[in-house]
């Protein structure tokens, strides 16, 4: 994220920013929410470095402050990630510790990032809300979640809540499908990926950086099958609902990883979601599964409901075979 790309994409966010600048009265603890593909940790990053820039209120990227921080030297700054596990007790703690001192560098603020904060235990929860409750001079917290109906009550109250809205999706759909993604493995031949133009849409749907899709690729394997196996299901699904849960019944016995379900569960969510819209869009890759099943929505919306569980509640191993019954059971049309 640059100055120039923020200023254009995220213009309220910007101004809000700028206005708490100016007067002097900036909050304590910004909340940054926004769906899926919005970038909120670049976001998060790039007001972070701005209150360190020695030249303007938004990052420079030029000053010797700004270059450092983009190289990772940043002493009065912690960034904990919840994107791929779950933010506990002992991340708060090492941050507290961090901070316990005043800032290092002099004139700069202790500035924190905790990204996808829905994703932090209950343990976790409490130290950070005492630890938003007594913020030493000058602290400011940036938070970001996908689902604000997560985030406890209680740090809602003491956050000030921004929207950070998708940054030109197609674009970024087209730029995913044109990538060449290089996996290396030590002592085994580079291994080159691009991705379908199915996964491109989806990824363009859930991430907003080549990085984030990069490390998924890396990290993750399971993503290429849930896709293959939540669009199988979908074809089938537009044209014979019987074919449809046979598919989706076979594949889920043969599914070994239950990661596998998450990116299931994701891409119908993002299908069904287009469908109680009303998305029209010729360019996504479910266009004709989307018009066939718009007659459906009493039971897409049900199938949704269920979907929309299953994630939220992902961290306490569901029973995932259980839940594929229900989601063939509430999208039975004949209900």
């Amino acid at each position: 994220m640059d100055k120039k790309t923020f200023e254009r994409y995220e213009s309220k966010l910007c101004r809000l920013f700028l206005n708490s600048r100016k007067s002097q009265r900036l909050s304590g603890a910004y909340l940054l929410y926004g769906q899926r593909n919005a970038p909120l940790k670049d976001c998060a990053l790039f007001l972070a470095q701005s209150l360190g820039c020695e030249k303007e209120l938004l990052a420079c990227g030029e000053c010797d402050s700004c270059k450092r921080f983009k190289e990772g030297v940043r002493p009065d700054f912690v960034l904990i990630d919840g994107e791929f596990s779950t933010i506990k007790k002992g991340d708060i703690q090492a941050l507290e510790n961090k901070f316990s001192l005043s800032a290092l560098e002099k004139g700069h603020r202790l500035t924190y990032v905790i990204h996808r904060v829905e994703n932090i235990t209950e343990e976790a929860a409490n130290s950070l809300l005492k630890f938003l409750e007594e913020p030493k001079v000058g602290q400011v917290a940036f938070l970001t979640t996908h689902n604000l109906d997560k985030v406890l009550p209680t740090i809602l109250s003491r956050s000030l809540t921004m929207r950070v809205d998708p940054i030109e999706p197609k674009e970024f759909m087209k730029e995913l499908q044109d990538h060449l993604f290089v996996l290396q493995e030590e002592g085994k031949k580079d291994k080159t990926v691009q991705l379908s133009a199915t996964e491109a849409y989806l990824f363009s749907c859930f991430f907003s950086s080549l990085e984030d899709v990069e490390n998924i690729i890396k990290e993750d394997s399971n993503y290429k099958t849930g896709m293959e196996v939540a669009e199988a299901f979908l074809n089938d699904l537009a044209f014979n609902y019987k074919q449809a849960c046979f598919t989706l019944l076979r594949e889920s016995t043969q599914i070994k990883d239950s990661k596998c379900y998450n990116w299931i569960y994701l891409t119908l969510q993002n299908v069904f979601s287009s469908i109680l819209l009303d998305e029209d869009d010729p360019d996504n890759p479910f266009h004709d599964v989307i018009v066939s099943l718009a007659k459906n929505k009493k039971s897409i919306r049900r199938g949704q409901n269920i979907i929309n569980e299953a994630l939220a509640y992902k961290q306490l191993n569901y029973n995932n075979i259980l839940t594929i019954s229900r989601l063939l059971t509430a999208l039975d049309t004949r209900k």
